[in-house]
């Protein structure tokens, strides 16, 4: 796998890890995506998550939330301790709770209006830890018995962490701004993958050297442009395949791919598999 090629995760409808390391060492630098959330709390860190269009800085006591099929990189600042839970769940896990206790805005506020990072206070942070160990064993205990009680705790904990990061998200001062360019070229992007997207249409769309362009784009998400829109549009792809019966040439086109042959050929080289063949893999 290239460098510009994304891993795609499949994750299960729930599941939580810890992870705790002296120091990261010379790790490499991850990159992924995947088809739920993933909902994090750092206790000991230090390292820069890139999602989107920003970069977030990670200290110890952040909260940090993604959404579905967002690309996401860490970059480790070698010889530094880490510690940090990792949950993933899927919309489906919890919707059922979520509607019945009336907090369905909760996990939609999250999605649509919520900062990424919360960062805790010292003093915050043992109600929070606690919150994720008792979550991580009703998780093994469900995991190892299939205890129905310990199924319910499981997505009992997890509503009250995404409640404890809502309360600590309106209470925390807004995010520094961060380079505007970036942010609008993205969003540009994303807006307008399933079109030609060129360098000079760029430069005339935002009043910005082409030269100035790549290289700000690549030292900020360490993606040139047309890898980052060859990505996005390989995720979009992905998205009709699993959740549409849309015909393949439908899908090709609709994810800005205008000759189906290349769109084989793309896809089958990022995901190892055809079309097709990752359509039949969801079912």
């Amino acid at each position: 796998m290239s460098r510009s090629e994304i891993p795609y995760d499949r994750t299960p409808p729930f599941s939580i890890s810890y992870t705790h390391e002296r120091e990261t060492g010379k790790r490499p630098v991850i990159h992924h995506y995947h088809n739920g959330f993933e909902f994090d709390f750092f206790v000991k860190a230090d390292l820069d998550i890139f999602v989107k269009d920003t970069k977030y800085t990670i200290r110890d006591g952040d909260f940090f939330f993604i959404n579905e099929y967002e690309i996401h990189r860490i970059f480790y600042h070698p010889n530094r301790a880490y510690a940090r839970y990792v949950i993933n769940f899927s919309k489906d896990f919890i919707r059922s709770m979520l509607r019945e206790s009336g907090l369905e805005e909760v996990l939609e506020w999250m999605v649509t209006q919520g900062p990424r990072k919360v960062e805790t206070k010292p003093e915050q942070r043992s109600k929070v830890i606690a919150l994720f160990d008792s979550l991580v064993k009703s998780y093994e205990r469900n995991r190892q018995t299939g205890d129905p009680l310990a199924q319910a705790k499981v997505k009992l904990h997890l509503l009250l962490l995404l409640i404890q990061f809502k309360e600590l998200a309106q209470v925390q001062p807004p995010p520094a701004a961060y380079n505007p360019h970036i942010k609008e070229l993205i969003r540009y992007i994303d807006d307008h993958y399933m079109n030609p997207i060129t360098l000079e249409q760029l430069q005339q769309e935002f009043q910005l050297s082409k030269y100035y362009i790549s290289h700000l784009f690549k030292e900020t998400t360490h993606f040139t442009v047309f890898e980052y829109i060859l990505n996005r549009r390989i995720v979009e792809a992905k998205k009709l395949l699993e959740h549409t019966e849309l015909p393949i040439i439908q899908v090709a086109m609709s994810c800005g791919f205008n000759n189906l042959q290349h769109f084989y050929r793309i896809f089958q080289r990022h995901v190892q598999l055809t079309p097709l063949q990752y359509r039949k893999s969801l079912r």
